[in-house]
């Protein structure tokens, strides 16, 4: 009964949710009034497309602070007694920067976290029925404070990363309790990760790659599946057991694994940061989002903030990630750096830096993301600002890969390739398992025209992240370069797929089509690369180009005087506006309309390229006009000089036939001059 009444409620919830986009869009005009949906197939999803609000982005009320800081007081406890650094440093990081009324009249527990966790493991080590009568080989007994020493050290072991010797200690404590059993396999299974990680790293420009006869995760995998640990009451097995199918490449097996331990324990924030990469729409994120609203306080709603930036909706992630601080989390450098973040993709780079350098006046230490921040600059050619930068970091912190990436940004500012590839390759071994590193150092490699290690550094990003464009972007280039261009069009197909309203990958389509000869292709790529924003102004010339090659001047002009309108001021395109004035310039002359063909050619003579041809097209209007007055005034004379004859004659006209042959040359000459 009361799972039939728990369904219910979700259905009730779904409808509403659905309810309130439908109206909101209705208000704004984006859709249907909201009766009109009683015999609609849209999906919740379309309706959110089309409107262009998440479902998930509904409004909800203020954030209740006792019940968000426990929250992450319950998770700071699990994730530091299993060694979960990453997430144990994200925890303390929202509760260290937490507003200062939340954290008004509260007492929390953390304080004495670390002296919980030692203190339940030997409470646990000693009264477990299995360490009363544990033996080492040769019947030597073991006290059972031992076990304690060898459960911390193997701590200290996680913590420096000595995986491997971890787990050896760990394999003899791994019947004391269930955080040993756990840690004992999670330290297996980052050791198969890290070697896996180190020796792809060092085969950046190997072009294949040799694999093990069967993979230390599959035979991982196979003895948590013996023991039945998926089904143990300790949460965080399922958790490993769906990092471990990631890694074998079963990602519909490990989705529902993240999906299982969410539904078990929605406070489980690493269970949704693993399902951010492998969740397969926003549409199935929205679903599972408002299968889980009563039972998550905030999670949820990071967790649609980092779908929305996975799938390049980060005009959306930003609104979403607002909301968050609308309904309480101010001045958390997570939000401020992840909204910074989703102004980069949309290249809104002056917001994205602004709202970096806020961050690091909070905490000037903090580096993540920053390579982002080195990335704006780059694209702002800011050396002075990129510079400082990276000196700063490289003092503080020479080997994070963040570091490393921000040097190898400067380097590449100042194109020295080489130096640039070097510090990417540092950033690789350092975190190989990122697709954006692989698509810079891919960038490098092209530069210095090595075209295989680019190709085989654009692949790993492609097999990390398949949904991030760069990749394929970046393969079409290669192979645009090599001119194959029908290679070169499936590559940017599959960009563009990934980022369909980008205008760079449709300006990119469009070129490809039209060396293949689509010519009807490439005119609507290129049309609608200028109706999504156009960002970097390619998109009406090439255009204007492709008409003008197709010898239809008509539609050339008209593309070329939009491009006018919207690029005349901009100093960049300098070059290509005087070839704009000049074409529509010659295109106005030819086709006889003068007024239009003197305003372009006035503008001409504002530029020294294409002065002598203003010019020119004055002499020609003036000749053209000379001899229309010309025209103009014989035309007159005759006319009065029949009139003449007339009045001679009496006022009666004089016939046709009886005019002199001297006066009709004459006329002839004057009509035809």
């Amino acid at each position: 009964m009361s799972d039939d009444w728990g369904t219910a409620a979700a259905a009730e919830r779904s409808m509403s949710r659905l309810t309130l986009i439908q109206q909101a869009a209705a208000r704004s005009g984006a859709l249907p009034a909201p009766g009109q949906f009683r015999n609609s197939k849209l999906s919740p999803f379309e309706v959110s497309q089309m409107s262009g609000v998440s479902i998930s982005m509904v409004e909800r009320g203020n954030i209740n602070s006792r019940d968000f800081t426990r929250e992450l007081e319950w998770l700071l406890q699990e994730t530091t007694e299993r060694c979960f650094l990453d997430a144990e440093m994200w925890t303390g990081e929202i509760l260290a920067y937490l507003p200062n009324e939340w954290c008004e009249g509260s007492q929390p527990d953390i304080w004495n976290t670390s002296v919980k966790v030692f203190a339940n493991d030997s409470t646990e080590s000693m009264t477990s029925p299995t360490s009363s009568a544990a033996n080492m080989p040769g019947d030597v007994v073991v006290p059972k404070a031992k076990y304690a020493y060898s459960s911390r050290f193997a701590r200290s072991l996680i913590k420096n990363k000595d995986f491997r010797r971890a787990a050896s200690f760990l394999e003899k404590t791994v019947n004391e309790n269930r955080v040993d059993h756990f840690l004992y396999y999670r330290c297996l299974f980052l050791a198969y990760y890290q070697e896996h990680l180190e020796n792809d790293s060092e085969g950046v420009e190997r072009k294949t790659s040799f694999a093990e006869e069967k993979s230390p995760f599959s035979i991982l995998h196979q003895r948590m599946t013996d023991e039945k640990l998926r089904e143990n009451d300790d949460v965080w097995f399922e958790y490993l057991m769906g990092l471990i199918e990631v890694q074998l490449g079963l990602k519909v097996e490990a989705e529902k694994s993240f999906k299982n331990v969410i539904t078990r324990e929605p406070r489980h924030w690493p269970a949704w940061e693993g399902l951010t990469l492998l969740i397969s729409d926003i549409e199935d994120a929205d679903n599972f989002v408002i299968q889980l609203d009563s039972r998550s306080l905030w999670m949820s709603d990071w967790f649609m903030v980092l779908v929305l930036q996975r799938f390049h909706q980060h005009s959306m992630a930003i609104q979403k990630a607002e909301q968050l601080v609308q309904r309480g989390m101010t001045g958390i450098p997570m939000i401020i750096t992840k909204i910074a973040a989703c102004s980069n993709a949309r290249h809104d780079h002056d917001q994205a830096i602004a709202n970096f350098e806020d961050v690091r006046e909070m905490d000037p230490y903090r580096l993540t993301d920053l390579h982002l921040l080195s990335d704006s600059l780059y694209i702002r050619n800011d050396q002075k600002k990129l510079s400082a930068l990276a000196m700063e970091l490289y003092k503080v912190h020479k080997f994070r890969w963040e570091t490393c990436c921000v040097v190898a940004n400067y380097h590449a500012m100042r194109r020295d390739s080489e130096h640039a590839i070097k510090f990417f390759q540092r950033a690789l071994r350092l975190n190989p398992g990122f697709a954006a590193l692989w698509v810079l150092i891919g960038h490098e490699f092209m530069e210095m025209k090595n075209n295989a290690a680019a190709c085989v550094s654009y692949r790993r990003a492609i097999e990390i992240d398949p949904a991030d464009h760069r990749g394929w972007y970046g393969l079409g280039q290669m192979y645009d370069i090599m001119k194959m261009p029908a290679y070169s069009l499936y590559y940017y197909q599959e960009a563009q797929k990934c980022k369909p309203h980008d205008s760079r990958l449709l300006v990119a389509l469009g070129e490809v089509y039209t060396k293949l000869n689509r010519i009807e292709d490439a005119e609507k790529c290129f049309t609608g690369a200028y109706l999504f924003g156009d960002v970097e102004g390619n998109a009406l010339w090439n255009l204007a180009k492709l008409h003008e090659n197709q010898k239809d001047h008509k539609k050339a002009a008209q593309a070329f005087e939009v491009f006018l309108v919207v690029y005349e001021l901009v100093t960049s395109a300098e070059e290509k506006v005087i070839y704009s004035v000049a074409f529509l310039a010659n295109h106005f002359f030819k086709t006889e309309e003068f007024d239009k063909a003197q305003e372009f050619a006035t503008k001409c003579m504002a530029y020294e390229s294409i002065c002598q041809e203003g010019n020119r097209l004055f002499r020609e209007i003036a000749k053209i006009h000379q001899r229309e007055a010309e025209l103009d005034e014989a035309e007159r004379i005759g006319y009065a000089q029949r009139a003449a004859a007339e009045a001679a004659a009496g006022g009666a006209p004089a016939p046709q036939e009886e005019l002199g042959e001297e006066e009709m040359s004459e006329g002839e000459d004057e009509l035809t001059f």
